[in-house]
């Protein structure tokens, strides 16, 4: 049973998302995921942020992420590898975001965002 009407052929949900506080949060909610029967996991950096993707068991689509010190325009999406430390993660994300055009560190992202909204005011 999964609560939702037996007429909906459909999830209304995209995905359930949890914001957590380290990369050994994440791999933690991926642990615990697994032991409890989670499908379909998928881990990915997306350059500004490191997620865990899955399955719980009505099928809904759960996140967690942890925000990286890093801005590229999305939509980005590498293999994150969890079994490495936190500096070759780290390391790895910087290097592939680097690669990107419209990389930079993340707050200087939030410093030209504030600069370019100042410039809209009347």
């Amino acid at each position: 049973m999964t609560g939702r009407p037996d007429t909906a052929g459909f999830n209304p949900i995209q995905q359930i998302s949890f914001m957590v506080d380290s990369l050994a949060d994440l791999r933690e909610v991926q642990n615990r995921a697994l032991a409890l029967g989670a499908t379909d996991m998928r881990p990915v950096s997306h350059g500004n942020a490191w997620s865990v993707y899955f399955k719980d068991p009505e099928g809904n689509t759960v996140e967690a992420y942890l925000d990286t010190p890093f801005h590229v325009s999305q939509p980005h999406g590498e293999f994150l590898d969890l079994s490495k430390s936190d500096a070759d993660i780290l390391r790895d994300t910087e290097a592939a975001c680097r690669k990107d055009p419209s990389f930079m560190p993340f707050n200087d992202f939030t410093r030209s965002l504030g600069e370019r909204l100042a410039n809209l005011a009347p």
